[in-house]
């Protein structure tokens, strides 16, 4: 059994909704919404927290991925001797086409990690939302700042405002450079 200290989020938001149904009291009701409130912010919270655990776990192993590709690389750069041929024969007096592998060891492991998968979609994704909130961030300085402008200001920044919070939609869709 679990004590107190130990309930994970998923008991302690159901504790706080049924707390708030048991208190039933005229001068407490307002103590049971509040606990409700808190009850859905936690729950809130809590998912937020789990996407964001999700996204950081992916991020993970998409860099731990692009980590081996690099150590890849430097095992092809340490190891393989571009002077023989996949063949077997010395590439200095190889004829290159004759059997089929015209390059030495190092260009065929190197070409064929140059084409080996390297799509990230986890950082990828991750890095258009913080370019998005930054056009976000430009969004709201502007707008804060239309209130003390005048007339014909306001219309030309309200403007930009539009354009810029286009540019972030399409940054997050990975539409825009």
């Amino acid at each position: 059994m679990k004590t107190e200290g130990t309930q994970n989020n998923d008991e302690l938001i159901a504790a706080g909704h049924e707390l708030a149904k048991c208190l039933d009291n005229e001068p407490l009701i307002d103590i049971a919404k509040m606990l409700s409130k808190m009850a859905t912010q936690l729950d809130v919270t809590t998912a937020a927290l789990r996407e964001k655990t999700k996204q950081c776990e992916q991020l993970a192993a998409e860099n731990a991925a692009l980590n081996n590709r690099m150590q890849k690389l430097i095992q092809i750069i340490n190891n393989a001797d571009n002077s023989y041929c996949m063949c077997g024969e010395a590439m200095e007096t190889h004829a290159h086409g004759g059997c089929g592998h015209p390059t030495g060891m190092f260009d065929y492991h190197y070409n064929a990690w140059l084409e080996a998968d390297t799509e990230t979609p986890a950082t990828d994704a991750f890095l258009r939302e913080v370019r998005a909130s930054a056009v976000d961030a430009v969004c709201l300085k502007i707008s804060n700042s239309i209130v003390s402008c005048r007339q014909d200001e306001m219309i030309g920044l309200d403007e930009a405002v539009n354009i810029a919070s286009d540019f972030a939609v399409e940054l997050r869709q990975g539409g825009a450079a």
